[in-house]
């Protein structure tokens, strides 16, 4: 299957750099970086992963949001941030 997507040429030339790099083609960089990305996405909403940064950033908060994000690093049944 063929597909179309757009990406900006400044993008572009990000990819095309690291995948040279790496001596890889572009087409098989981009895939593995797709692979890799949908591995590690989490099932968390945008709004709870943005209430986990208000939380982190205050004084009161961080302190609890690090204990939690150290309990699920170490809990590999619970969804990755």
């Amino acid at each position: 299957m063929r597909i179309t997507v757009s990406i900006s040429q400044e993008l572009l030339r990000r990819v095309d750099s690291r995948s040279q790099e790496l001596g890889v083609g572009r087409n098989d960089y981009i895939l593995k970086s797709l692979e890799k990305a949908v591995e590690e996405e989490t099932s968390w909403s945008p709004a709870f992963l943005k209430m986990l940064g208000v939380a982190a950033s205050d004084v009161e908060g961080a302190k609890p949001v690090d204990e939690m994000m150290t309990a699920l690093k170490n809990d590999n049944s619970a969804p990755k941030p």
